[in-house]
């Protein structure tokens, strides 16, 4: 299942806050608490307003944001918590008379977001150790996309660990050297189902590694929609599959 990416805009309207998923609960979705959205401006920042009003323009402001979300299940009632500042950008704005205009528009950008919710849900099959770097990504997503997608990486990483691909080879000569990522992919993957893909993840994460502007958020949600791919054939597959055979084994006979 592919990511839903407009629901994971980092810039928003103040009245369109995303109904994220909870990160507690499957089904229950984020709401915005009554007056949960707190919008302040420094005193510094008002202060050289009023001092140099002659030379302001609205992208001169500076004002910070929190606000309180809650799962909308009943049993649940999940608190997390966003914070972030004010960006001014161009949009369409509609009046009074139905009409729309361009203009200047205050916009929330997300920089944090605790607890994260997940960019995908992960079954309780997946191991800890992989569940734990994935975490870690999901909160980055928020501040970094290069540092999202390197933990991407790492989960990988992970994810070979646990299925017990070496991280050491020997040579001829009897050297013991470590093994890279790309090695490590071709001695579990080797004309596998799930090769090229986390080849793919491998690739973007180094660019991730390495910073910069050389990956997009759509890169990121590519990485996220493969390696979701990756994870859930491994780990879940097999599961799915002992099932289907538990249910053959009863008509046997019959």
């Amino acid at each position: 299942m592919t990511i839903h990416r407009p629901l994971w805009h980092r810039t928003v309207a103040k009245k369109r806050l995303p109904g994220l998923p909870c990160p507690q609960c499957t089904p229950g979705k984020l709401k915005l608490v009554k007056d949960g959205l707190s919008v302040r401006e420094p005193k510094y920042s008002s202060e050289w307003r009023d001092k140099h009003w002659d030379d302001w323009e609205p992208d001169h402001n500076v004002e910070r944001w929190s606000a309180e979300m809650r799962c909308d299940e009943p049993g649940c009632g999940e608190i997390v918590h966003m914070i972030g500042d004010v960006e001014v950008v161009q949009a369409e704005l509609d009046l009074p008379d139905g009409k729309t205009v361009w203009g200047l528009e205050d916009v929330l950008r997300i920089q944090a977001v605790f607890p994260a919710p997940a960019l995908f849900r992960l079954s309780e099959n997946v191991p800890r150790p992989v569940a734990k770097e994935l975490g870690v990504a999901f909160r980055m997503y928020w501040t970094d996309t290069a540092a999202c997608v390197a933990r991407l990486r790492t989960a990988v990483e992970r994810l070979l660990d646990d299925q017990g691909v070496p991280t050491e080879k020997t040579t001829k000569k009897g050297k013991i050297l470590r093994m890279d990522l790309k090695e490590r992919i071709d001695a579990f993957a080797s004309g596998a189902v799930h090769a090229d893909q986390l080849q793919g993840l491998r690739v973007i994460g180094n660019l991730g590694t390495h910073g910069g502007d050389d990956v997009t958020s759509e890169d990121l949600f590519d990485a996220v929609d493969v390696l979701e791919f990756v994870v859930t054939g491994i780990y879940d597959t097999k599961v799915i599959n002992a099932k289907a055979a538990k249910l053959k084994g009863k008509t046997k006979g019959a």
